[in-house]
C-alpha cells in the first residue's frame, strides 16, 4: 500500500542514475466514469513528479530489466 512517506525509485534504464524520492501527496481525481489516484513524489534532486498510482510497480520486465516507477520494496524484490 502506498501512503505518504513511501520511498519511490525511478528507473529510466541505460546509463541514467536511479531517482530516489518520497510520496508527499495523494489525490483522487473524478474524471467522469472513473476515479484516478495520483501521488506527488519529491525527488532527492529537488524536482517533483505526479504519477498515476496504477503506474507504480506495474512495469513489465524486458530482458530482465524494468523501466518505470517502483516502491522501494517492489524495486528490490525483482
Amino acid at each position: 500500500m502506498i501512503k505518504i512517506g513511501t520511498k519511490i525509485i525511478g528507473d529510466f534504464g541505460g546509463y541514467t542514475e536511479l531517482y530516489n524520492g518520497e510520496v508527499v501527496t495523494i489525490q483522487s481525481f473524478d474524471v467522469g466514469p472513473s476515479v484516478h489516484e495520483e501521488v506527488k513524489v519529491n525527488w532527492d534532486n529537488g524536482s517533483n513528479t505526479w504519477i498515476l498510482l496504477s503506474k507504480i510497480d506495474s512495469a513489465p520486465s524486458v530482458n530482465g530489466s524494468r523501466i518505470g516507477y517502483f516502491t522501494e520494496e517492489g524495486y528490490y524484490a525483482q
